[in-house]
């Protein structure tokens, strides 16, 4: 998988974006890629099933590490405590963990 087409997955743009834009999308992708399994199961299922109740998150441990990193956000939901959110970063998180996957898949002619 070219660094373009993981640039693309997050609509970052070299002729467009200025070099600390790019420079900050590069680390992005460096991050995603280094992302242990429980990591990127997190982000799945936070991007995908919305609020995750603590009891629901895949991974506890990958979850603290998401937040630290600003992946994840804690959030109350309906005035309960105890949520787990995608933050926007965990979306283009997201986004290139899915390009990255759809690059490994056969191509189906």
């Amino acid at each position: 998988m070219t660094i373009k087409k993981l640039l693309a997955a997050i609509h970052s743009d070299l002729s467009l974006d200025s070099a600390e834009e790019i420079k900050a999308n590069i680390e992005l992708i460096a991050r995603v890629q280094e992302m242990s399994a429980g990591e990127r199961e997190t982000i799945k299922a936070a991007f995908s099933d919305g609020s995750l109740y603590d009891g629901d998150v895949p991974s506890k441990s990958s979850r603290d590490i998401l937040v630290k990193d600003g992946f994840i956000a804690k959030v109350v939901v309906k005035g309960e405590d105890g949520f787990n959110a995608c933050t926007y970063k965990g979306r283009w998180a997201y986004r290139i963990l899915k390009a990255m996957i759809e690059a490994q898949e056969p191509a189906n002619d």
